[in-house]
């Protein structure tokens, strides 16, 4: 019985253990598993807590000394995965005078999360519609509000606006309007559309703006993965007549952008997601160099690009840190305001679990940089 015990502890650390280190490529199960581990590796004090048990048992027990000394070294190595990511959240922290709070990281992993007040078509674009989640404050406001734009991720080929009511009380109780929109997904090829699809979003927020009570001036785009991406294309191509609106044209300029793990150099990305990125263009990158180039953002970036905020985990499986790094040089580079913050031991998607550190410093940060710059009055 001890001998069972002990190697079901060891094969449970090691899986656990598999699962931290997934490598890019895994299925998606194994990724939103990494994700959560990493996020919450404090709970796996407790496996820590009872494979030492058990080792102390076994040390007193007549066992082999490889099964003595697998399941110590079992606790802890699982032991130092418990506390690794937890002490860097910390000291980001720390670093950064964010609050962090233990009440709040033991929240469920997704709790209730807010309705909009209210959802409109914005946009028929050839044949499909294209529908738009509004959360206001529950304040009433003395003058025009900036607003937050967002885009959800998916991989061009799937998500949905509702991703963003996760954000939705946290921004609404600081006063800004959060405006959720639907973008065109492939198949069929929307690498020339969605972007398109981003300013017909815009466009619709300035013609209506009054109604909600939006200033037009203090729009901020946000977006997650895919939804970076084509939130910073957009926001570095106005009036590029090249991606257009989809729908009504004129002036689609933001006062800012948050990006959250978006690819930046799709000729980069492609060589080690092609698959994705040939459904989103509809074409591969070998001979259609120029075509990737143009949707992607790091080749628009000017003098004028709008305030950039990125934000990546440094243990992206899916869109390698490198692409936030890239972007943030060559913002540097054109003189264009931003802000990178990286989170060493996070996982693509850090910030939609409830509670968890990589939300509560994502938070913080967002929140900085939407004071700085689009205040509420």
């Amino acid at each position: 019985m001890p001998t069972l015990l002990a190697i079901l502890h060891i094969a449970g650390c090691v899986l656990l253990a598999a699962v931290f280190f997934a490598p890019a490529g895994v299925p998606t199960l194994v990724h939103l598993l990494k994700g959560i581990v990493r996020e919450y590796s404090l709970v796996m004090l407790l496996p820590t807590l009872l494979t030492a048990l058990v080792a102390v048992w076994i040390s007193h027990v007549d066992a082999g000394r490889w099964l003595r000394w697998g399941t110590a070294a079992s606790a802890l190595l699982v032991g130092i995965l418990a506390v690794w990511p937890a002490t860097s959240a910390w000291r980001m922290a720390r670093a950064a005078d964010i609050p962090l709070h233990l009440r709040e990281y033991f929240r469920p992993l997704v709790g209730a999360r807010p309705l909009p007040s209210h959802t409109v078509r914005f946009a028929v674009v050839e044949g499909h519609e294209l529908h738009a989640d509004v959360f206001l404050p529950d304040a009433s406001a003395s003058r025009a509000r900036p607003a937050v734009l967002y885009f959800h991720g998916g991989g061009w080929r799937g998500g949905e606006r509702g991703y963003a009511r996760a954000w939705a009380d946290f921004l609404t109780a600081r006063g800004y309007a959060l405006i959720s929109f639907d973008y065109r997904l492939f198949p069929p090829a929307t690498g020339l559309k969605a972007p398109g699809d981003v300013k017909c979003g815009i466009r619709w927020v300035k013609d209506h703006a009054a109604t909600y009570g939006i200033d037009p001036d203090r729009l901020v785009l946000f977006g997650e993965s895919a939804g970076g991406h084509l939130a910073t294309l957009a926001g570095y191509t106005e009036g590029d007549a090249r991606l257009p609106s989809s729908c009504a044209p004129g002036d689609t300029s933001v006062a800012a952008i948050i990006s959250f793990y978006a690819p930046s150099d799709l000729v980069a990305y492609a060589a080690s997601a092609p698959a994705p990125l040939e459904g989103f263009t509809g074409v591969p990158r070998e001979g259609h160099r120029e075509l990737y180039e143009l949707l992607s953002p790091i080749n628009h970036v000017g003098p004028r690009s709008p305030p950039t905020l990125l934000l990546h985990g440094g243990a992206d499986s899916v869109v390698p840190l490198d692409a936030s790094q890239a972007m943030a040089a060559r913002l540097a580079q054109a003189g264009v305001s931003h802000a990178l913050f990286t989170l060493p031991y996070a996982e693509h998607g850090f910030d939609i679990w409830d509670g968890g550190f990589g939300r509560q410093l994502a938070r913080a940060q967002v929140g900085r940089f939407l004071q700085q710059h689009a205040p509420v009055d």
